[in-house]
């Protein structure tokens, strides 16, 4: 084996290594990311599949051949299944050891399969592979994380790379010569492995980084009680309603009397009741429409596409689904009903300030009139 092959070899499992390491201290901060132990398996076996290669003996290689090409077999499995888990999707087993059996099974009978064939099976099913790991990360690229198209990037690589090595003959006369062909394409694919050892790696940390920022970004615009959106989040989708043309009607909903609810039952009820407001609001209204608990009592909605008419209507549902919901907090049962206002864009209110006081304002009268009501904005 040319020194040049080697030391690709060497620095491909050196590599590996290095990132299973940096995968472990990323585990140990988030035990329950279950990827994680996956790629730290995936590369400690690619690893050693590397060095398996390192180490083929010129004449007759035997267990060794066996061992390099079926953990090599083996370590693309466990990239495939840390990818399936990183995408929250189920991870069996046997998908990633039969495949690595099947390739033991491959050298198990002398003569069945002859040296070609078994070069070819073997490089199809690592295509296979990486093609498989490319497309768990594609199919998740709706989140938008930019570090999932390196990862695209390089297990479509990967798969290319197996790929070009079945074709070699067929597609370019270049025969299967030995058991590891000393040719132009070896050395490419050792150069390319080596790319894909490095790039695998950094894009994995990366997106589990990305992800975890995405998340606290997403955390930080929600509300911890209720899991629907916050004043932060209503505020801004406010005002991109506000900056554009199409109609759209805002709802401001106020539970009524909810101090006597706590005062009378307690601060989790109080809670539980919150909740199912919450929940009977979002379930209410369209997919389409955004809620918001926007203060202790006190929820928001905005509704594009209505007319001030509809917009009424379905916030009278909305009350009126409120009144009829019973909340059980323990041994304690009650109801609550809800105040509201309704303000739409055809009422001019065109910036925030504006359509806070008239908010207030519509608030004040449908608390006056006895509540349990709601009122269009004046």
């Amino acid at each position: 084996m040319g020194t040049s092959i080697v030391a690709l070899f060497a620095a491909n499992a050196v590599i590996l290594a290095v990132m299973a390491l940096a995968f472990y201290a990323a585990w140990l901060g988030r035990r329950q990311e279950r990827y994680w132990v996956s790629w730290i398996v995936a590369n400690l076996v690619l690893a050693a599949a590397m060095m398996c290669f390192l180490l083929l003996p010129a004449e007759r290689p035997g267990i060794t051949l066996v061992l390099a090409n079926s953990l090599m077999v083996l370590g693309l499995g466990f990239r495939w299944r840390a990818a399936r888990q990183f995408g929250g999707r189920a991870s069996p087993l046997g998908p990633v050891v039969i495949p690595a059996l099947f390739t033991a099974g491959l050298f198990a009978v002398p003569g069945v399969v002859d040296q070609g064939l078994r070069f070819i099976l073997i490089n199809a099913l690592c295509a296979v592979q990486g093609a498989a790991t490319c497309y768990e990360f594609f199919r998740d690229r709706q989140d938008r994380l930019p570090s999932r198209y390196g990862l695209i990037v390089v297990y479509g690589g990967l798969a290319l790379g197996f790929a070009l090595r079945v074709s070699q003959s067929p597609l370019f006369g270049m025969p299967v010569a030995g058991y590891l062909p000393q040719d132009v394409l070896l050395l490419a694919g050792v150069f390319a492995g080596l790319f894909h050892a490095v790039g695998s790696g950094a894009f994995a940390l990366s997106i589990a980084y990305e992800r975890g920022a995405s998340a606290l970004r997403a955390a930080a615009l929600r509300d911890p009680l209720t899991g629907i959106f916050n004043r932060r989040a209503f505020e801004r989708q406010l005002q991109q309603h506000l900056a554009g043309d199409a109609p759209f009607a805002v709802v401001f909903l106020d539970i009524d009397r909810f101090k006597e609810v706590n005062d009378r039952y307690g601060h989790t009820a109080g809670d539980t009741a919150l909740r199912v407001c919450a929940d009977t609001i979002v379930h209410a209204l369209r997919t389409s429409d955004f809620v918001a608990r926007i203060g202790g009592e006190e929820f928001a909605a905005i509704l594009p596409g209505l007319s001030a008419a509809e917009a009424f209507d379905v916030v009278e549902r909305v009350r009126s689904a409120i009144e009829a919901r019973e909340i059980v907090s323990h041994d304690h049962r009650f109801s609550v009903t809800l105040s509201g206002d309704v303000a739409h864009s055809a009422h001019r209110l065109d910036d925030m300030g504006k359509l806070m006081k008239a908010a207030d304002a519509g608030l004040y009268r449908a608390k006056q009139a006895g509540r349990n009501r709601i009122v269009q904005a004046a």
